[in-house]
């Protein structure tokens, strides 16, 4: 049976890759434009037309004419601030926030050293009050807004209102967040995992750029990956792909500690089997010890200085962390796996090890690397997931 091609699907094809190339040109004619995409002029100017008549493009003056002289060719150039973007990054110890044009560029952020662990409600108001806060410091309004975008961890189906969070970031109340945001400032808010965002983040402007099927995998006080498989975001049939921080082997399932990856491996569970292990040291020798419980800052420096007692620990993470993701590559053959999260403080160790396990047992290994965006892989990935939002949406118009 022969499939039909709906007119507007057609539209929706030819005025989003119109879009697209503009927004990747600094300026670019109607005819230039033609030759790229293979399109013919009289539908490419009614698709300049109507990108024009939106305003997320314009004309810029004339160009240099072509060889055989003849009229000067208008330019054309993306709008940079068009529309504007709040990005909402959500982190263990702090929050952070940023405003940005659609070209992705930062105009203003700021750090928030509050979490939702100790009051969720009193945490979602302090979140409404930052987004004013970055509205009015650049003197726009909410109209101006094509998206506010929200990283959480864990498995987040908003279509289905399923969330699954783990306890130790308090009660994350995802649906409520997104209503109270709405309400605010009556724009779209789109929840993203942390790690997928992150994974979005260097994907368009980090290490993977370039790179159609890449895994990114973030550990730290989670455990976690993002999948982009040929050029898109995988999230799988109900938004929970790439939690493989629920592992599991023989070995572990009997196990008092958890039988999953991220039981073994987080930065909780790390800085808990450090201390118990420092307490029964300090009880079989009954002498004190100086500076309480190991933090995780604490657990860095003495493995940079050598420690003996912290360098089993790192060895762990590295391996347990390094089979899981040589059995994702076997997996999904990808062209490239990115290292992210709060562990890449261990990196001089991590990713020589890391690689070490991938070129030895993948049956096609690839290069490791470290993920170059730091903190802000998830900020760029959430305004990258804002914009691919709106430009779909206002394609789709009728």
């Amino acid at each position: 049976m022969k499939k039909t091609v709906n007119t507007s699907h057609v539209r929706f094809i030819n005025l989003r890759a119109v879009l697209d190339a503009i927004y990747h040109q600094e300026s670019i004619s109607k005819a230039e434009l033609a030759r790229m995409l293979n399109m013919s002029k009289p539908s490419m100017a009614d698709n300049v037309t109507d990108l024009l008549e939106i305003g997320i493009i314009r004309e810029i003056g004339e160009g240099a004419c072509g060889k055989g002289g003849g009229r000067k060719p208008t330019l054309l150039s993306f709008c940079d601030d068009f529309k504007y973007i709040i990005a909402m990054d959500f982190h263990y110890h702090h929050s952070f926030f940023a405003l940005s044009n659609l070209k992705g560029k930062v105009l203003n952020e700021f750090t928030i050293h509050q979490t939702p662990m100790s009051n969720f409600r009193a945490w979602t108001q302090m979140c409404v009050n930052a987004v004013s806060t970055l509205l009015s410091a650049q003197n726009i309004t909410s109209q101006d807004l094509a998206a506010i975008a929200v990283s959480a961890p864990g498995i987040l189906n908003t279509k289905e209102d399923q969330y699954i969070i783990s306890s130790k970031f308090g009660e994350f109340n995802v649906a409520y967040l997104e209503k109270e945001l709405k309400q605010a400032f009556q724009a779209p808010v789109l929840i993203k995992n942390s790690t997928n965002a992150a994974a979005l983040g260097e994907f368009y402007y980090g290490s993977g750029q370039n790179c159609e099927n890449l895994l990114y995998v973030s550990c730290g006080q989670g455990v976690g990956s993002g999948l982009i498989l040929r050029g898109k975001l995988y999230e799988g049939s109900h938004l929970a792909a790439g939690e493989f921080g629920f592992f599991v082997t023989p070995d572990n399932l009997e196990s008092k500690t958890g039988g999953r990856l991220e039981d073994r491996i987080s930065i909780d569970s790390i800085l808990e089997a450090i201390n118990s292990g420092l307490e029964a040291e300090q009880a079989v020798s009954g002498q004190s010890r100086e500076g309480g419980k190991v933090s995780f800052p604490a657990m860095i420096e003495r493995w940079k200085s050598k420690d003996p007692y912290i360098q089993p620990f790192v060895d762990k993470i590295c391996l347990e962390l390094g089979c899981a993701v040589t059995s994702l590559q076997s997996f999904f053959d990808c062209q490239l796996i990115i290292i992210g999260g709060e562990y890449l403080a261990f990196a001089e160790q991590m990713i020589p090890e890391i690689n070490r396990l991938v070129q030895s047992c993948c049956p096609i290994p690839v290069p490791v690397v470290a993920a170059s965006l730091g903190d802000n892989g998830t900020v760029l990935g959430l305004i990258a997931t804002c914009r691919e939002f709106y430009f779909k949406n206002i394609c789709s118009r009728e």
